[in-house]
C-alpha cells in the first residue's frame, strides 16, 4: 500500500482534496482482499477520524463501499466494477477484444491481458487465462503497469515522442521492482528506442520475478490526426519455468498480430478517448 499520492504544483489549484481522497481510498480497497480496517484507511490518508469518517460514510452512501460487519473493515462493492463494464460495453471494445484475445490465449496457452491507453495513463481492461498448463500466471500478480518495467508500458511509450516518454517515466518514478529492473534513465530510454524498432516490447522478470512478458501496441489512425496513435496495448504471459527470453520472443509475431486484429475493429476514437458507437 501507498500514501495518498501529490497532486502536482501546478493543478492543486484545480482540484477538490475531498474527491481526491475519496478515489484513493476506492484504489486501495480494490488492492486489498479482505478490505481495510478504519485504522489501516486513517493511516493512509493522514488525516483527522472526522474527515476520514466522512469519506467512509460518503462512499457507503453512495454505495462504493460497504462495512463488512464480521471483520468490521471497509470493503469495495461491485458497483465501481460496473461502471467501468458499462464504459466498456457502451464502447463495444470488451465484445470485439474478447474473440482476439482468447484466440491468442489459446494458440499460445499463455496468460493474455488487454491494456487500454487513455490520455497519459495505461489501464488493465481485460485478461485472458488459459486452462492448457498446468504452471500458470496467477491473474492478480500484477495490477500496477510499471511504465519502465512493464511489457505493456514499455510497448505504449515506444510509441511516443521520445520528450514525451522520457517526461512520462521520470514523473512515474524508476522503482527497482526487481534485481532485473532497468532504473537507469538512458538505460531505459535505449530500451525504449529497441522496442520501438522491432515493434513490440519485451519484460524479463523487469516487473516481478518467475514473470517474462511481451507486449505489441494497438495503433490506429484517428480521424482528427496525422499520425497513428497508440490506443491499447496486448500483453502475453508466461512463468519463466517453461518459457525463456528466446521462447518468449518467438510469440511476438502472434502479439504482434492480435494487437492488429484489434485495431482493426477499435472502435472510433479521438485523442485520448473511448467514443460510444451509435
Amino acid at each position: 500500500m501507498s500514501k495518498i499520492p501529490e497532486i502536482q504544483e501546478e493543478k492543486q489549484a484545480e482540484t477538490i482534496t475531498g474527491v481526491e481522497r475519496a478515489l484513493f481510498i476506492i484504489e486501495q480497497l480494490a488492492d486489498s482482499q479482505d478490505g481495510l480496517s478504519f485504522t489501516e484507511i486513517l493511516n493512509l490518508l493522514g488525516v483527522n477520524k472526522s474527515i476520514a469518517f466522512k469519506l467512509l460514510n460518503t462512499l457507503i452512501a453512495t454505495h462504493y463501499v460497504f462495512k463488512d460487519e464480521r471483520t468490521g473493515n471497509y470493503c469495495l462493492t461491485y458497483r465501481i466494477s460496473n461502471v467501468g463494464m458499462r464504459k466498456m460495453s457502451r464502447s463495444r471494445l470488451l465484445n470485439q477484444s474478447q474473440v482476439i484475445l482468447r484466440e491468442l490465449a489459446d494458440q499460445t496457452g499463455e496468460f493474455i491481458r488487454l491494456a487500454v491507453v487513455e490520455q497519459d495513463t495505461i489501464t488493465w481492461v481485460m485478461s485472458i487465462l488459459t486452462k492448457k498448463r498446468i504452471l500458470q500466471i496467477d491473474p492478480n500478480y500484477s495490477t500496477e503497469i510499471g511504465l519502465h518495467t512493464h511489457a505493456a508500458g514499455k510497448a505504449w511509450l515506444a510509441t511516443l515522442d521520445l520528450a514525451k516518454a522520457r517526461r512520462l517515466i521520470l514523473a512515474s518514478g524508476l522503482q527497482r521492482m526487481t534485481p532485473h529492473s532497468l532504473t537507469g534513465i538512458k538505460e531505459v530510454m535505449a530500451d525504449l528506442r529497441l522496442t520501438a524498432e522491432r515493434g513490440y516490447a519485451i519484460s524479463y522478470e523487469e516487473h516481478g520475478l518467475g514473470v517474462g512478458a511481451v507486449g505489441a501496441p494497438v495503433m490506429i489512425q484517428p480521424f482528427d490526426q496525422d499520425e497513428p496513435l497508440c490506443v491499447g496495448v496486448v500483453t502475453l504471459a508466461a512463468p519463466v519455468a517453461h518459457m525463456d527470453r528466446p521462447a518468449l520472443e518467438r510469440c511476438a509475431p502472434k502479439v504482434i498480430a492480435a494487437a492488429k486484429k484489434l485495431a482493426a475493429v477499435w472502435p472510433h476514437t479521438h485523442v485520448g478517448e473511448l467514443h460510444e458507437e451509435a
